[in-house]
């Protein structure tokens, strides 16, 4: 009945067609959305984590930006940043991470915050990561 060399790839098509829908956006919420800005062309949120502050007892949002602008006090043009963002509507309330020492050897558009991590438990370490090209 199914023969040929182009069964297979119109078979694999089928499955993977049925199964789509279970995997497309299955952690977005669309009902409220939580939406925070970035600079252009930072490269705003390409990696989010979930950490919480024991301090102040809140949830925050931990969100790399690895082509953001230097800060004024930094001899480099392009850094990378990562900023802690709290849990609200407000889309610009995001602040910048201190984790740029003006005093170390930067280097220009070293990716800071490629990668950002929590600890995965309470009062947990961040874990940021930076890529040199």
């Amino acid at each position: 009945l199914f023969r040929g060399p182009n069964v297979a790839p119109c078979v694999v098509c089928a499955l993977l067609s049925m199964c789509i829908g279970m995997y497309v956006a299955f952690n977005l919420d669309t009902t409220f959305p939580l939406l925070k800005m970035g600079g252009d062309g930072s490269l705003f949120g390409l990696s989010v984590a979930l950490h919480q502050d024991l301090k102040t007892d809140t949830y925050l949002l931990l969100v790399g930006a690895p082509r953001e602008k230097a800060e004024p006090n930094v001899p480099a043009n392009r850094t990378g940043g990562v900023y802690s963002c709290p849990i609200t509507a407000d889309q610009s309330d995001c602040s910048r991470m201190k984790l740029i020492d003006p005093g170390e050897n930067l280097i220009e558009d070293m990716w800071l915050g490629v990668s950002v991590a929590s600890q995965g438990r309470p009062g947990g370490r961040v874990l940021v990561s930076l890529c040199c090209h």
